[in-house]
């Protein structure tokens, strides 16, 4: 399994846990020219945007620290992208869901 297969296997499996807890999925693979949000999804007063990590085990750290500063900046602008687009005048959240062999960590305000 190549690195997209795996990574359309994590937001597949972050797509179901959230549906599972009554998020609301709005995209999914948003892109824009400023990067890519994995998931886009609404529950109560909050857009949030989320950043999937999949990895079979820990060997080369925890998923969650591949998004970087870097990552997390350019989540930041598309999501700026998606809000003007659609005229969006919610509450945000950045979250990042975890995936580690079959164990899911929805980690909520993951950063600001």
């Amino acid at each position: 399994m190549d690195n997209v297969e795996k990574g359309r296997k994590g937001e597949k499996i972050a797509q179901h846990y959230l549906k599972l807890r009554l998020y609301k999925i709005l995209e999914t693979n948003y892109r824009r020219k400023t990067g890519e949000i994995d998931i886009i999804a609404k529950r109560g007063k909050y857009i949030i945007f989320i950043e999937v990590k999949y990895r079979k085990n820990a060997d080369k750290g925890l998923p969650r620290e591949a998004v970087t500063p870097f990552k997390q900046r350019q989540i930041k602008r598309t999501a700026e992208m998606y809000i003007v687009e659609n005229n969006v005048k919610c509450d945000l959240r950045f979250d990042v869901i975890e995936i580690m062999g079959k164990k899911v960590e929805h980690i909520k305000n993951a950063f600001c």
